[in-house]
């Protein structure tokens, strides 16, 4: 019984990211690039991380994702492992 939840609660995650997946509007991403609006008082970032966070966000999302996805899988694997040594 444990095995058939997993296996739906897989599959439904995988179907939730395909979907995000295909909606998602690839022609637009790149053409739009972030521009930091200089205030009185403040300074701009100098550590270009928004820089970062946009392009991670906005570019290299679909390779973020598969990272999550494995990074996911690494963490259920390490704690199945540990607690298949404990017992």
């Amino acid at each position: 019984m444990v095995r058939y939840t997993i296996m739906i609660l897989t599959l439904a995650f995988l179907a939730v990211l395909f979907t995000s997946l295909s909606i998602t509007q690839w022609g637009t991403v790149g053409k739009e690039q972030a521009i930091y609006e200089v205030r009185e008082g403040l300074k701009t970032p100098e550590s270009g991380i928004g820089s970062v966070g946009m392009e991670i966000f906005t570019i290299y999302v679909f390779a973020f994702e598969i990272l999550a996805l494995v990074l996911t899988a690494a963490l259920v694997g390490a704690v199945y492992v540990a607690k298949k040594e404990a017992a």
